[in-house]
């Protein structure tokens, strides 16, 4: 949650229109607090791309509520690309998702039935004999999740970090470094803030900031991720410090040397050629994929008691969408072995 302010998104079919202003109605006196700001679609401004709109602040809510009609559930829109998109944030415990039920209508089995659903006892809104009650239990019911939000500062790019009790002192009985470390690049990249995280084993943080600074080094933005031929012709001095930190501080457990020599172990050619069937080795070697079938991120190990070469990750992934808002994001990712084999090609490693 970026600040005091919480994002509200509004899931909904355009028949569900009134019912979803009336909705807004209920909320002004948080929007007037300036404890939540609102978005939905016909906010949309003229000559704007609104696919790319609605999925910018889809990713960027902090609370996504769905508003739940049979016009809703037929809406392919909604179905396939906002309800996806707002589930897999759900489980990836980025966002708070509510089901507010307006009218009638069967949504046993949906995606969306484990959760807590609005108004009371998921009694539909048009079923009320008073339909503002309705929407005031609504309204009383998201104040409730926004006060369950935990307020975070922002990350900067900088090496100062929050520390637990526990971290605070690891660092402090480490013995200091008389030596400087080579964090070169020949981008520029700032590798800083990655060695910190790895420093005191933030290890998902730390894979989050590889894939950054990665991107930074072949003038990607956030939300992108880096083609097979980028990867390929990497800046070596980059490839070859990102690799040395992640080698120093997990011992010699996790990066990409490490992933490298298994990869070759179990046949992989590494000449940047696709090869499928290798990619599945390797990810049941470093189970990336359990009973044959690939994990998500969310349900990644992020500790020494991983396999041998499981991290980092984010950069092996294709087609990855990072949206931030303060300390929360959420990561969609998959594996491409033509991308592996070209990042891991590299002789230096």
């Amino acid at each position: 949650m970026a600040g005091e302010s919480v994002e509200v998104f509004f899931s909904y079919s355009h028949k569900d229109e009134v019912l979803r202003d009336e909705l807004a109605n209920h909320l002004s006196i948080l929007k007037r607090r300036g404890e939540i700001t609102t978005w939905h679609d016909r906010q949309i401004e003229a000559g704007t791309e609104w696919d790319k709109e609605i999925d910018s602040h889809l990713q960027t809510a902090d609370i996504i509520l769905l508003l739940i009609s049979s016009a809703f559930l037929a809406s392919d829109y909604c179905w396939s690309v906002e309800l996806e998109q707002a589930m897999a944030r759900h489980e990836a415990g980025e966002a708070r998702v509510i089901p507010i039920i307006l009218r009638p209508v069967d949504w046993k089995g949906a995606p969306f039935s484990k959760l807590q659903a609005l108004p009371r006892n998921a009694k539909a809104v048009t079923l009320w004999a008073n339909q503002d009650e309705a929407f005031v239990n609504i309204a009383q019911g998201i104040r409730t999740a926004i006060e369950g939000i935990p307020k975070q500062p922002e990350p900067t790019l900088t090496s100062s970090l929050i520390l637990s009790g526990e971290e605070v002192a690891k660092v402090k009985t480490e013995p200091k470094v008389t030596v400087e470390e080579d964090l070169s690049s020949e981008k520029g990249v700032n590798y800083i803030r990655l060695r910190d995280l790895l420093k005191v084993n933030k290890w998902r943080d730390a894979d989050y900031e590889t894939y950054l600074m990665m991107l930074q080094a072949v003038g990607r933005q956030k939300g992108d991720w880096i083609r097979s031929e980028e990867l390929a012709n990497f800046p070596l001095t980059d490839l070859r410090t990102v690799n040395q930190l992640w080698m120093k501080y997990s011992n010699g457990h996790f990066g990409f040397s490490v992933q490298k020599r298994i990869y070759e172990s179990i046949g992989g050619h590494l000449d940047g050629e696709y090869d499928y069937q290798t990619l599945e080795k390797f990810g049941d070697r470093v189970q990336w994929r359990i009973n044959s079938s690939w994990i998500t991120y969310n349900s990644l190990i992020f500790s020494l008691n991983a396999p041998e070469g499981y991290l980092p990750v984010l950069p092996c992934g294709f087609g990855i969408r990072e949206w931030e808002k303060g300390r929360s994001f959420w990561i969609g990712w998959g594996l491409s072995d033509l991308r592996l084999s070209s990042l891991l090609q590299h002789q230096d490693l």
